[in-house]
């Protein structure tokens, strides 16, 4: 009995951490050695907030540039952790991502795109 409430406890735990990142409210920007992932929120918010996750084994060092000028969010992310941060936007604005150290392409944060790759897989 006591090995099915651990199991059943274990089951609700991944299942709400599933929810979480489904129902987001912002941008989730995963960093890897050779790529970039992005959950991206269903609709349009005035504040949108960018979670920077840092998968890699050296620090990452990036800025959030909105309509190609620097909107003060330089983000430093050390490896295995993640930082958050809140961005004001107005419709047919474009949100970036520009990872400085280690280098690589800009990210483009996109609405409703859902989860996308930066270089796509092919």
């Amino acid at each position: 009995m006591l090995k099915l409430l651990v199991i059943s406890l274990m089951l609700f735990q991944v299942s709400t951490k599933v929810l979480a990142i489904e129902s987001l409210d912002g941008f989730l920007v995963s960093a890897y050695d050779d790529r970039f992932k992005v959950v991206s929120p269903e609709k349009f918010k005035p504040v949108m907030e960018v979670v920077v996750e840092n998968k890699t084994l050296v620090r990452l060092i990036g800025k959030l540039v909105v309509n190609k000028q620097v909107s003060g969010n330089y983000i430093s992310v050390d490896p295995e952790k993640y930082q958050k941060t809140n961005v004001k936007l107005k419709k047919g604005d474009v949100l970036h991502f520009i990872p400085m150290s280690p280098a690589f392409q800009e990210v483009e944060l996109i609405v409703g795109n859902k989860i996308y790759e930066i270089p796509p897989r092919k």
